[in-house]
């Protein structure tokens, strides 16, 4: 700037105004609650330039970045006390950028849970003596927008205590107890929330008396097998005085012996049944002032599937090495565990014999004969209804024997049905037996028809199953393989070097159909035995 001055000369100097300084300030830090709405307030110089809010961390909010010195925000729903950081950027006329920021406290506010109890069950109220009773809780809710209900927990407050088995669930269940007068009973509810807020709410009750008071309760139906053991259980039968007694009885179906009769608790070990039925019993409860009720409970009891054959008669489990205990867990699934012969104790026998076996003994015509008998000319299987041939007596010397001795064998020779297209080799008269036909299986079988031995003249050659129903293989290293009390005059197992006895099946083993199957009732072993060879035979025929 040039200014002129009067009368003589002088210098003078001319000074530049000052630059503005640049500054910039996001506001102070600040503290506020979740969903609240701040303000971020910015200022900057020079003036004329550009503000951009942006956020730097904390829960993620929408819209930003943001451009103006002045912003409203709205802070977001939080668990705990979360900390938000904003950055302020500024950038001047001059295009020169500057930053600040500021950092935003935001304070978890926990609304605690409404608690609501309501009745919602027995439908028909007021409720009664065994109704289910339940209060609900369904009506509550944390009021906070992502609020969780994490716990429910009942107690009883006042009243009769009351047997409740879960006081942690949504709904409380309990039964309605047997009164003689009414009883007001009070509940509290406290909910816990997600953030550890807890609320409490109680609920009266007014559980009314019944004229009912005592109750008995026999227990619910069961289905089991025959032999099998059944608990009676009447000891959850209620009465109002300290103690009550319990009397069983039977009311319906095949009488069993019941056992402890006059407990709350009796049992009876089902029979042998041939088709399912169902049996009543009933209990009669009495209360310490001799108030009686009464409650029946149906068993409906269902044959086991034992089948039409004998059980193998073995009655001992082993390991690897030795005898055990049956039952063991390391030797699961033996013999002795499995079938009938488990259940010999039980079984309704017409006849007698060992275990399972059930046997009867007949007289020259097939008829019965008491099992003390010593005279008996064939056998009776009860199981299967086979009727088996009892050998006679070995007082001969072969072949100059009767015709039934034991100790006559015979080579299979049989032209009927199942030789396989073999018919195999008759060995020669009077040579193994005293036959003056031939030694053969067939030839045996006519001779003992033409004779109605006991009775009867449909004689045959036993199947390898039929043959198997005899033999008994606990007898097992004592012995032959089968009751010589109903099957007596065995042969010496030195004759021959076996106990081999026939069957009617030819086998298909190998190459050829020259075997058939043999029993070996010294061993237990089956085998596929030349038809040229001698064995042993016992018939059967069916009644």
């Amino acid at each position: 700037m040039t200014a002129c001055g009067g009368g003589g000369g002088g210098d003078s100097t001319n000074t530049p105004a000052p630059l503005p300084v640049s500054s910039i300030n996001a506001g102070s830090d600040q503290a506020a609650a979740e969903k609240s709405v701040i303000t971020l307030a910015g200022q900057a110089t020079p003036s004329g330039g550009e503000f951009v809010w942006s956020q730097v961390s904390g829960p993620l909010l929408s819209n930003f970045p943001l451009t103006g010195a002045t912003q409203s925000v709205t802070l977001p729903s939080v668990k705990l006390t979360t900390q938000l950081v904003f950055d302020l950027k500024y950038t001047t006329p001059a295009k020169e950028i500057l930053m600040d920021s500021v950092t935003v406290t935001v304070n978890s506010v926990n609304q605690l849970p409404i608690v609501s109890i309501k009745q919602t069950a027995p439908a028909q109220l007021p409720s009664k003596y065994n109704d289910t009773i339940i209060l609900s809780s369904d009506g509550s809710k944390d009021p906070d927008t992502d609020g969780v209900i994490v716990g429910y927990k009942w107690l009883q407050t006042a009243g009769e205590p009351l047997e409740i088995t879960d006081l942690t669930n949504k709904d409380l269940t309990f039964t309605h107890p047997l009164l003689e007068q009414d009883s007001q009973v009070q509940f509290s509810l406290t909910i816990t929330d997600d953030e550890g807020g807890k609320s409490t709410n109680y609920h009266d009750l007014i559980l009314r008396k019944t004229t009912q008071v005592i109750a008995a309760d026999a227990g619910d139906a069961q289905t089991v097998g025959e032999f099998a053991t059944v608990n009676l259980d009447a000891s959850a039968s209620k009465a109002l005085t300290d103690s009550y007694s319990c009397y069983w009885q039977q009311v319906s179906g095949t009488l069993v012996n019941l056992i402890d009769a006059e407990q709350c608790q009796s049992r009876f070990i089902v029979p042998d049944i041939d088709i399912a039925e169902q049996l009543i019993f009933e209990v009669t409860i009495t209360d310490d002032n001799s108030r009686t009720a009464t409650a029946q409970t149906q068993i409906n009891l269902q044959p086991l599937p034992l089948g039409l054959n004998n059980d193998s008669g073995m009655n001992k489990c082993y390991s690897n090495s030795a005898a055990i205990s049956c039952g063991n867990a390391d030797f699961p699934g033996q013999d002795a565990e499995l079938g009938r012969d488990v259940v010999a104790d039980y079984l309704d026998k017409v006849g007698a014999g060992t275990l399972a076996f059930d046997f009867t003994k007949l007289d020259e015509f097939a008829d019965e004969l008491p099992d003390t008998a010593t005279n008996f000319s064939c056998v009776r299987d009860n199981v299967t209804g086979l009727i088996w041939e009892v050998k006679q007596a070995n007082i001969g010397i072969i072949p100059n024997t009767q015709l039934r001795e034991g100790q006559n064998s015979y080579s299979w020779f049989y032209t009927g049905e199942g030789n396989g297209g073999v018919p195999g080799f008759a060995a020669a008269a009077k040579s193994s037996c005293p036959s003056d036909v031939d030694c053969g299986i067939e030839t045996y079988v006519a001779q003992v028809n033409a004779a109605n031995f006991c009775g009867a003249n449909n004689w045959r050659i036993p199947s390898y199953n039929e043959l198997m129903g005899l033999m008994d293989l606990a007898k097992q290293g004592n012995g032959p393989l089968i009751d010589t009390e109903y099957f007596p005059n065995l042969p010496n197992s030195n004759t021959l070097g076996h106990l081999r006895y026939w069957t009617k099946e030819t086998s298909a083993d190998g190459q050829s159909l020259n075997f058939a199957w043999i029993l070996d009732f010294q061993t237990g072993n089956d085998l596929a035995y030349p038809k040229t060879s001698t064995a042993y035979l016992r018939l059967v025929r069916t009644p």
